[in-house]
């Protein structure tokens, strides 16, 4: 394919993926009697004196006005992050004038045609970033709107030096963010911002099938998706199993809901984390039939050396770290911010990273619209690529961080990387690979230099007790149970940043709710009186569960101390559903009435919860030991007397006693 047809290629599909944004238009053009111009397709590149191709939308009142294009001095980095506010002063040349009335089509369309070049109709050079500022003047001279973009001008590479010319490696990271798709009440409700990113992340993936990318995907949304009724939904999932599919996709390993590591660990609770990403990755895998990468991870702003160490336990080996979390900064004007980079953990081990440049990613929030922020995304990648081609480098694209991602930008900034010829995209395990094998000794150590750390202390305290009493519920049902498996995923969600205060306290209401809605379903007599006639007997009690599974469940004997418990005073039982009969052993220690306390509680080593506790009064009418105590007794003393008495009676009488 001919460079010519490649622009025209490209250019054709800018103009029919992107969907006209309002906010590309001009602030006048909403007041009566003015006219706005909002860019809607452009060149992405230009070779020596090659043509420049613009369409630009045209609104309001612009009858007798005139599109005036200019060009201006070559620009650095520094010049482009602030293009926006560009003020125009001296141009490269004469403007090129064109009649908007001529140029503008019948849907407001103004399609421009103009050579750029030393000889052209705008005046530059070959290896530069230009300033291309587009203006609407009335018949009176009066700028009515005026749009600034970069215009890329490739460089001549004499014939034989292309080999010593090497190509900026680029990589490119998303990032779908969403809050929890569970509700406190157990529904499932998918975010319908989310759903749109993933729309859109979805299209751009699939139309650009040779592009590789970064993926991470937000777990707890996609098993929302799975779960719901929506015949929508179950669209989106499928279009998600075929980008995940695709070679070029790298599925990260993402937490099941947003949580920060950093703060996790320093609440001593490191291990929600751990079964954030374990949740995460079985739920990807069953739903989408690909296992996430846990060896590449992005670092989050509140990073330290203490989460270096908990995500290598995690099975991360390297590190993509934001160049202003770095001590001392890079410098991102120049090409120092694309070397490997080394992170030292808490017991000073290094950590191979990458630096992702922050300035990348703003680009992507253009105000302008999708085709403004592809632009300015590719010059400031020309910029880093011609600092100097002689050496291999790498940039990395990030999303940006907090805020949503547009479908229509990357979709057009996809279609542009794939094809600049100063640029070759790279999946993130081939860049560590490929920068490893290029240039390792170039590698800068670095220190961290993180955010502050909003503290999970007191959702940490609270998620503690709440696991508590799930844990007990889990263990009086036998182990994993549905019922408990829904109370522990309410619990995740808990872990979620998007939870301000009282959304927090509403998952965790549900969770100790359900839980006292089983201790209701567990009843015993009341004032209940029983008779025993034997010094060791079973006190009969019964017990009726009303869940419709078998309970595992402690029953705790207590006596006022008249009474003992030959085999336990604990018993472990089963209570199947309904009426169960239990016989508990006792033994009294005198006759009378005796208080026996039966309680039932769960069978966690805590006992936790306390299904039930009834007071019974045990009577004891006689004691078979004691009678035949007392009867031996009597026995032995009617013995005596009969002796007595035949002793007396058999005596002689002596003479004397007549």
């Amino acid at each position: 394919m001919s460079f010519r047809r490649l622009i025209i290629s490209l250019l054709v599909l800018v103009a029919l993926a992107v969907v006209p944004n309002p906010s590309t238009a001009a602030t006048h053009a909403d007041s009566p009697g003015s006219a706005g111009i909002g860019l809607i397709a452009q060149t992405p590149w230009i070779a020596d004196n090659g043509d420049l191709t613009l369409e630009l939308r045209i609104t309001g009142d612009s009858d007798d006005t005139t599109l005036r294009v200019s060009l201006y001095g070559a620009i650095d980095r520094r010049g482009l992050a602030n293009l926006h506010q560009f003020v125009p002063t001296q141009p490269l040349g004469e403007p090129a004038e064109i009649d908007a009335d001529i140029a503008r089509n019948s849907a407001g369309v103004a399609s421009l045609v103009l050579t750029v070049g030393t000889e052209g109709d705008l005046r530059s050079r070959p290896g530069g970033v230009y300033p291309l500022v587009v203006e609407l003047v009335d018949s009176q001279g009066h700028v009515l709107d005026r749009l600034t973009t970069p215009l890329v001008h490739l460089p001549v590479v004499p014939v034989g030096e292309a080999v010593s010319h090497r190509p900026l490696l680029v990589g490119l990271s998303v990032d779908v963010i969403g809050p929890p798709a569970l509700r406190p009440d157990g529904r499932t409700d998918v975010d319908s911002s989310t759903v749109q990113q993933l729309e859109g992340l979805i299209r751009a993936v699939i139309e650009h099938p040779a592009v590789p990318i970064d993926i991470g995907l937000p777990p707890s949304t996609v098993d929302g998706l799975a779960r719901s009724d929506d015949l929508a939904h179950a669209q989106l999932l499928t279009g998600l199993v075929r980008m995940a599919e695709a070679d070029r996709v790298h599925l990260r390993s993402t937490p099941y809901v947003s949580a920060d590591p950093t703060a996790w660990h320093r609440a001593g609770r490191a291990d929600v984390h751990r079964d954030l990403l374990d949740h995460a990755d079985r739920a990807l895998t069953e739903h989408l039939g690909v296992t996430p990468d846990r060896s590449v991870a992005l670092l989050g702003p509140t990073a330290v050396p203490e989460t270096l160490d908990l995500l290598a336990q995690l099975g991360t080996e390297r590190l993509v770290v934001s160049a202003s979390q770095l001590d001392p900064q890079p410098v991102t004007a120049s090409h120092g911010a694309t070397h490997p980079a080394r992170l030292i953990d808490d017991v000073g081990e290094a950590r191979a990273a990458l630096v992702a440049d922050p300035d990348l990613a703003q680009h992507l929030v253009d105000p302008q619209g999708a085709v403004s922020a592809a632009q300015f995304l590719l010059a400031d990648l020309a910029l880093l690529a011609w600092a100097d081609p002689t050496v291999a480098r790498t940039a990395i694209i990030t999303t940006p961080r907090g805020l949503p991602l547009d479908g229509n930008t990357l979709h057009l900034m996809m279609g542009a990387l794939q094809n600049a010829p100063f640029l070759r995209i790279q999946s993130l395990p081939e860049l560590f690979d490929a920068m490893q094998a290029f240039d390792a000794a170039a590698a800068v150590t670095y220190e961290l230099w993180p955010e502050p750390v909003t503290p999970v202390d007191q959702r940490a305290t609270d998620r503690s007790l709440a696991e508590t009493a799930v844990a007990a519920y889990t263990a009086m049902l036998g182990g994993p149970h549905p019922e408990a498996s829904a109370l522990n995923d309410l619990l995740e969600v808990t872990a979620a940043a998007e939870l301000d205060t009282d959304a927090l306290r509403a998952y965790l209401d549900t969770v100790y709710a359900r839980v006292s809605d089983v201790l209701d379903a567990f009843t015993t007599p009341t004032d209940q009186n029983v008779r025993l006639t034997g010094r060791r007997a079973d006190v009969p009690f019964t017990v009726h569960n009303g869940l419709n599974t078998p309970a595992r469940v402690v029953v705790v004997l207590q006596s006022d101390g008249r009474l003992e418990f030959p085999e336990s005073e604990t018993l472990e039982v089963i209570l199947e559903p309904g009426r169960n009969r239990l016989a508990l052993p006792v033994q009294a220690r005198t006759s009378g009435a005796a208080r026996l306390q039966v309680t039932i509680r769960s069978p966690d080593e805590a006992r936790l919860l306390q299904l039930r506790s009834t007071n019974l009064v045990v009577r004891t009418t006689s004691l078979p030991g004691v009678g035949v105590a007392l009867f031996v007794g009597a026995l032995a003393v009617l013995a005596i007397w009969w002796i007595r008495a035949t002793r007396v009676r058999s005596r002689p009488i002596p003479p004397d006693a007549n």
